[in-house]
């Protein structure tokens, strides 16, 4: 028993240190010159959470509302690098995978510390969302990971029917004996702010003592520079007049031959050609090597230079416009390959999936796609 009570007080002090630190990040954000777009997103957050303690157990809530979209793609554009069209591409996806449109979309988040894990199963019946005239509504569509009771912490994601009054609250039975409610703060009003005569102090100052003279130093004339010494006469050619042309014809060709022989002295060797980049069409660029240089262009938006390292048989099936507009909706992919969190598992010799981890502001969301590279000739090619 003592062991099972030490355990649950460890776990509450790290839930407790984390929401420290959590709510330390929403204050310093709070507090700046100027709204953000990570700030808009944080606001909009702090208002559709919220959280309840239960029978050996920690629950939060979160709501994402239709105008979270564009905060939150607005703020991983910055992080990622994106385009304005693929910001907005991003926005898209971000509203599709969620369905705001349709849908009221909940983040439903346990924590269970206890000897027994938290039990929701079924989700359908112990999560409701009530309306403002008492109407249970059950959800229409949720993770399936919710119904699966685990120790440690489990997410996911839960859809209810889009709803005119925002007026509502989540109720949730299983952490203890009554249903728990979790209620979300109205959206904020600015106070009116009144105007007010400025108030009036006078203070006074004593006199200023005169400050005694600072006697200024006087600087000595510099002595005046010395004359600059002449240069010394150039040695002419011929050490005494001469009418030989002949012997002038001479001096000319040996003076020539010092000067030539000199400047091969001083001539530097010449400078080497930069070496050629890696040859991906070449035999011996791995598989790997392609592959990471074409994730590379993928990350740069290149789609030109990927569509040349398709194989024949890709560039039958989709034409170069067709594959800009393909590869550039993968936006979620395109910023985990920039951000650098992307890792290859090989599947077999000629097929290797992609998987990337995007890093939100409350969860982790991982995406992938299998992408073929293939023998053609004596090069690899990205199979599409």
């Amino acid at each position: 028993m003592s062991f099972h009570r030490n355990k649950m007080l460890i776990s509450t002090r790290k839930l407790l240190l984390a929401a420290i630190f959590t709510a330390g990040i929403f204050f310093a954000s709070a507090h700046g010159a100027e709204m953000t777009a990570f700030d808009q997103t944080i606001r909009i957050l702090e208002r559709w959470t919220s959280s309840h303690w239960g029978q050996d157990c920690f629950v939060w809530v979160v709501h994402y509302p239709e105008e979270l979209a564009g905060p939150w793609a607005e703020s991983e554009a910055i992080r990622a690098g994106m385009s304005e069209a693929e910001q907005e591409r991003f926005r898209e996806n971000f509203v599709s995978e969620l369905q705001l449109k349709t849908s009221e979309t909940f983040l439903v988040s346990v924590y269970s510390f206890g000897a027994r894990p938290v039990n929701l199963y079924p989700v359908r019946d112990n999560v409701s969302l009530l309306s403002a005239t008492g109407e249970r509504i059950k959800p229409v569509k949720y993770d399936g990971s919710l119904d699966n009771p685990s120790a440690g912490v489990v997410q996911g994601l839960v859809f209810f029917p889009k709803q005119t009054n925002k007026d509502y609250v989540i109720g949730v039975r299983g952490m203890g004996r009554t249903e728990r409610i979790f209620s979300f703060a109205p959206p904020e009003t600015p106070p009116p702010v009144s105007p007010q005569k400025p108030d009036v102090v006078v203070v006074n100052v004593p006199p200023r003592k005169p400050r005694k003279p600072v006697p200024i130093p006087v600087k000595k004339p510099e002595p005046p520079a010395p004359p600059p010494i002449p240069p010394k006469p150039i040695k002419p050619i011929f050490q005494q007049e001469s009418s030989d042309m002949a012997e002038f014809v001479k001096s000319v060709k040996e003076r020539g031959n010092d000067t030539q022989k000199d400047t091969r002295k001083d001539t530097p060797p010449p400078t080497q050609s930069p070496k050629p980049r890696d040859n991906i069409d070449s035999a011996y660029t791995s598989r790997e090597t392609v592959l990471r240089r074409f994730l590379n262009l993928w990350a740069d938006g290149s789609y030109g230079e990927m569509y040349d390292m398709l194989s024949e048989a890709s560039k039958k099936v989709i034409s170069p416009e067709n594959f800009a507009k393909e590869a550039g909706k993968a936006s979620d992919i395109r910023a985990g390959i920039k951000g650098g969190d992307f890792r290859i598992d090989w599947v077999g010799d000629e097929r290797a999936k992609v998987i990337t981890v995007r890093k939100t502001l409350v969860f982790r969301t991982v995406s992938s796609r299998t992408i073929g590279v293939r023998r053609e000739g004596s090069s690899w090619r990205v199979v599409w």
